[in-house]
């Protein structure tokens, strides 16, 4: 999987410029980002008031009070979805045991570098590197940390393509992400789509 490989619908923007694509993400979703559980209209209700964690139910809302005095990686391995934390680049800071375990691959090969590098992108390997290829400017993953980094909002579910492996022979993945910005971080959820 890869980073920089993904794409979005960004081809028409919205009315507040926000690409359409991501559009539809943006507001409250009837599931948990986390868990996957439906929401009650009266829960997402209550969530309308929050502008960080909004889509989080109660129940994964009051873990995550309770974890507050909790280590990071203790609070993100007690989550029970693939998470990775990343900065505003999408350098990854942490990732749970489930965030291993989808890309199969250990910290040291995660923690400390850039998602495209992470997720084995195709792009992230042409001279450029991560970040900085033509490609690049379309990835679903760093322009949805990117949107919910300087915005605040959460995105649910966006639609995402990766295009992994080595360039001209690179396979595509169906992805699903969400972001929920957490201080100065983005906790990244990601999904691969059967």
């Amino acid at each position: 999987m890869s980073l920089s490989g993904l794409s979005a619908d960004t081809s028409v923007k919205g009315k507040d410029s926000t690409p359409r694509g991501l559009q539809k993400v943006i507001s409250m979703a009837s599931t948990c980002t986390w868990c996957n559980n439906e929401m009650s209209e009266e829960q997402g209700a209550r969530q309308g008031s929050r502008t960080i964690l909004k889509s989080i139910c109660t129940t994964c809302l009051e873990s995550f009070a309770f974890q507050m005095g909790v280590p990071l990686q203790t609070f993100v391995d007690s989550l029970p979805v693939p998470i990775f934390v990343v900065n505003d680049d999408v350098v990854v800071q942490a990732a749970n045991k489930l965030g291993y375990a989808l890309l199969n691959k250990d910290s040291q090969s995660v923690l400390k570098k850039l998602g495209g590098i992470v997720f084995d992108c195709a792009y992230a390997q042409l001279p450029e590197g991560c970040g900085k290829t033509v490609h690049c400017s379309g990835c679903a993953i760093r322009r949805s940390v990117f949107h919910t980094y300087t915005t605040g909002q959460s995105l649910i579910g966006v639609p995402a393509t990766l295009h992994a492996g080595e360039p001209g022979k690179e396979q595509a993945i169906a992805l699903k992400i969400s972001t929920e910005k957490m201080g100065d971080v983005v906790l990244l959820q990601v999904e691969k789509v059967e």
